[in-house]
């Protein structure tokens, strides 16, 4: 009778390792996580950022660089060339005198601003991406939190039944002794 509390044991031995086994996984993708999550913070990933990040997200940062930075670079352009009809339109409408209260010395200093004006909205695009990026990395930490609670759910219940399991072998065994008197 014995035998069979001692096959349950092996069984449950070997699913408290694959679980345990599976929340190493788990920790060790958080780690990744954390460092993707520190390296899009800014909204650009660094070439020292991208070579020192773990193997593990080298894909998904690429992914990311390879989508967010066009899309940054075409709605700097669109909302720079936007700002500068706009610019231009109000100066217009002053008689040319805007662009003397924007350097007075330089009638044409609004045409010099305008690669300034592109790297501002060129800055806050990127910063947008590594908002939205960051959101969806905390959405994916928010879900491995949670399969992290249930697997110490299962391992509890796992060595609680363990236990149970020891107790009722050591029983067998006590029963399946020879009886001496």
């Amino acid at each position: 009778m014995y035998a069979i509390f001692t096959m349950r044991k092996l069984q449950l031995t070997q699913r408290i390792n694959q679980l345990q086994y599976r929340q190493m996984q788990l920790a060790q993708r958080l780690q990744d996580l954390a460092v993707y999550a520190g390296n899009v913070a800014d909204g650009l990933i660094t070439p020292s950022e991208f070579m020192n990040g773990p193997a593990s997200i080298f894909g998904v940062q690429l992914n990311y660089l390879n989508s967010s930075v066009p899309k940054a670079l075409f709605e700097a352009s669109t909302a720079s060339q936007m700002y500068m009809t706009n610019l231009m339109n109000v100066n217009a409408a002053s008689g040319g005198h805007y662009a003397m209260a924007v350097d007075p010395s330089k009638p044409s200093s609004i045409n010099t601003n305008q690669f300034f004006i592109f790297n501002a909205f060129l800055k806050q695009a990127m910063d947008a991406a590594g908002k939205a990026e960051a959101a969806k990395v905390k959405q994916m930490e928010t879900a491995i939190q949670n399969e992290k609670a249930q697997i110490d759910t299962q391992i509890k219940a796992a060595e609680a039944e363990m236990d149970a399991v020891q107790k009722a072998e050591d029983d067998g065994i006590k029963k399946s002794a020879p009886q001496y008197i």
